[in-house]
């Protein structure tokens, strides 16, 4: 749907209103012809920050057309229930906490989720907010499926006209927030690995290059190349879903041992890990990498098979000065270990060969 609005704005005007452009315009800027509906035009152009900017221009512009509500809070799926994601108001401090049920027929966003409709708030299904007086939940659709639901509260008691007209300008950012989702996802799939969470290869290169790039590091950024050792026999012994969960735990265990808002960890590929330490000299970053050593080979993996990992561990500046010299150093390093016995740091020397830590 993404690549199909980004390249013809026809998709997006069909959509909203079965409008008939001018044929002449037939491909260009999906802004074009949006003049006359600036809260829609606001949101298109917030779909590439993601759907939470385009809910914002909602809460913004659409104030600017309507005074549309108090209080506005997005309620999004997390498994049986709707989890509150964003919110704008004066009475919203607590909100991110909202949690509620699928099934909650006391709800009104869980009503007008089910019923895939707006809904108003009545006697029997009040506001969301205990301050509020009025409400309204517009379920956002995409492909006939709800996707999300707008909450709309008012501390007043409003009329059915304010509350359906606050429900119709809300059903505008429908398609741009449902292309903002589906951008979001691509965004995440393209840089996190489906099965581990941690980055992906190209991700992390990528992150790698821009940090040696800056350089804001007092010129110290170490790697970790790590290999899951014996993991074949795993596969082999206990098949793949056995295997999968082994590399998730050592996803996790390799999350643990990084510094969190500095470090960036990623699975290489297969059973391969690296783990990018920033800041530190290559002294510290190889006693790091012995204590995740030992971490490995000391945890219960729930087979009858004891795990461990071969790391290599290169440093910039005194390594490598790019990020693919450095990852292959790192690479070396690690088979060196690995033909040394396994469940071993070894570390890159300038000019020789790695060498073995401890």
């Amino acid at each position: 749907m993404t690549s199909i609005f980004f390249g013809n704005a026809l998709t997006l005007l069909a959509t909203l209103g079965n409008r008939t452009p001018s044929p002449r315009r037939e491909r260009g800027n999906p802004l074009d012809g949006l003049d006359g509906m600036p809260l829609l035009r606001s949101a298109v152009a917030a779909i590439r920050e993601g759907p939470e900017a385009v809910v914002r221009a909602f809460a913004e512009r659409g104030n600017e057309e309507r005074a549309i509500a108090d209080n506005i809070l997005l309620f999004v799926p997390s498994g049986d229930e709707l989890h509150c994601r964003q919110r704008f108001g004066n009475d919203v401090e607590y909100a991110l906490e909202m949690r509620v049920r699928l099934n909650d027929s006391s709800s009104l966003v869980a009503n007008a989720w089910s019923a895939r409709h707006a809904l108003f708030a009545s006697t029997n299904v009040l506001p969301m907010l205990p301050t509020e007086r009025s409400g309204c939940a517009i379920p956002l659709i995409d492909n006939d499926v709800p996707i999300a639901v707008l909450y709309c509260g008012f501390v007043q008691r409003q009329s059915s006209s304010l509350l359906e007209g606050t429900c119709v300008l809300a059903s505008e950012i429908a398609v741009p927030f449902a292309l903002a989702c589906e951008r979001e996802r691509d965004l995440a799939r393209s840089l996190y690995d489906g099965l581990t969470g941690l980055l992906t290869p190209r991700a992390f290169r990528e992150r790698l290059a821009r940090v040696l790039d800056e350089d804001r590091n007092g010129g110290k950024v170490a790697l970790w190349f790590v290999d899951t050792d014996r993991f074949k026999e795993v596969n082999d012994s206990f098949g793949h879903a056995v295997g999968d969960r082994v590399l998730q735990q050592m996803a996790e265990l390799l999350r643990t041992h990084a510094v969190a808002r500095t470090d960036f960890v990623a699975r290489n590929g297969g059973d391969e890990f690296c783990a990018a330490l920033i800041g530190i000299p290559k002294t510290l970053a190889i006693e790091r990498a012995q204590d995740f050593c030992d971490a490995v080979r000391s945890h219960d993996f729930g087979i009858p098979l004891r795990l461990t990992a071969s790391i290599g561990v290169a440093a910039y500046p005194f390594d490598a000065r790019t990020a693919a010299t450095l990852l292959e150093r790192a690479d070396r390093a690690m088979y060196a270990g690995k033909k040394a016995g396994r469940d071993r740091v070894s570390f890159a020397l300038e000019g020789r060969d790695p060498a073995l830590y401890r």
